[in-house]
C-alpha cells in the first residue's frame, strides 16, 4: 500500500515562508499592530474577538505572544482574495474547535500509541498548511511567555489557533 508522505516538498518550501513570517511579526511595532488589528477587524473580525477574549486569562506577556501567533496566521493567509472576502464565523469556529478537542480526548484517552499516531498522522494529513501549524507549535516552545503558561491554557490556546488555521484551509477549499 502506497502511504501518502506526512511531509510534503511542498511543506517543506511553505516552512521556509512560514520561518520569514514568523521573524517579521516577533519585530512588530505599534504601528503595525494598530494598522493590521484595523484590516482585522474589517476583514476578520473574529480573530479580534477571539484574541479580546484571551485578555481575561492571559497576562500581558502571554497576550502579546498570543497577539503575535494570530498576527503570524494573519500574515500566512492574507494573501488569499478569499480570505479577505469570506469572514470567519464564531460557529464555524467553534464546531473546528470542538472537532479538534474530540480528537485530543480520543487519543489523551486512548494507550494504544499505535492508534494515537493513526489519529494524528491522518489529522495531519487532512491538514493543507501543516507548515503554518509546525511555525505556530514551535513559537508555543520558544517564547517563555507561552512555556511558562499554564498547560490547560496552553492546550485551548493551540487548539483555538489550530482551528483557525483549518478555517482558513477552508475558504480556501470552497
Amino acid at each position: 500500500m502506497n502511504k501518502k508522505s506526512l511531509v510534503s516538498l511542498e511543506d517543506i518550501a511553505e516552512s521556509k515562508v512560514v520561518v520569514d513570517i514568523i521573524i517579521r511579526v516577533d519585530a512588530i511595532d505599534e504601528f503595525y499592530v494598530n494598522t493590521e488589528s484595523e484590516i482585522l477587524s474589517k476583514k476578520q473580525p473574529f480573530l479580534i474577538s477571539l484574541l479580546l477574549g484571551y485578555r481575561f486569562d492571559l497576562n500581558e506577556f502571554e497576550l502579546e505572544e498570543v497577539m503575535k501567533i494570530i498576527f503570524v496566521i494573519w500574515e500566512y493567509f492574507k494573501k488569499y482574495d478569499k480570505v479577505n472576502k469570506v469572514k470567519i464565523s464564531k460557529r464555524v469556529f467553534e464546531k473546528k474547535q470542538k472537532g479538534n478537542m474530540q480528537m485530543l480526548n480520543s487519543i489523551e484517552d486512548n494507550v494504544d500509541t499505535n492508534y494515537k499516531n493513526d489519529v494524528i498522522t491522518s489529522d495531519l494529513n487532512n491538514l493543507k498548511s501543516k507548515a503554518l501549524l509546525v511555525g505556530v507549535l514551535s513559537i508555543f516552545n520558544h517564547k517563555k511567555a507561552l512555556i511558562d503558561l499554564d498547560e490547560e491554557k496552553k492546550d485551548v490556546i493551540i487548539i483555538g489557533m489550530k482551528s483557525i488555521i483549518e478555517c482558513f484551509d477552508d475558504i480556501l477549499q470552497k
